[in-house]
């Protein structure tokens, strides 16, 4: 005798259930609840961002002066 398959569930189901539990895609949910992040993270996340930020524009405007 054959043994019966077992239902697959659709996908919303599974979406509900993992974030039912808890689990998140990205993990910084967990990250900044959990332990908090410290001035210093945050200072330095902040610093990597102006810096990102003031680069592209440095990077195009020497592009253009060279007649990229």
């Amino acid at each position: 005798m054959a043994t019966p398959r077992t239902p697959r569930l659709p996908f919303s189901a599974v979406g509900n259930a993992a974030v039912s539990s808890g689990v998140r895609g990205t993990g910084f949910s967990r990250l900044a609840s959990s332990k908090g992040l410290s001035r210093g993270a945050i200072l330095a996340d902040v610093f990597m961002v102006v810096i990102w930020g003031a680069t592209i524009p440095g990077l195009m405007w020497l592009g253009a002066a060279g007649g990229f």
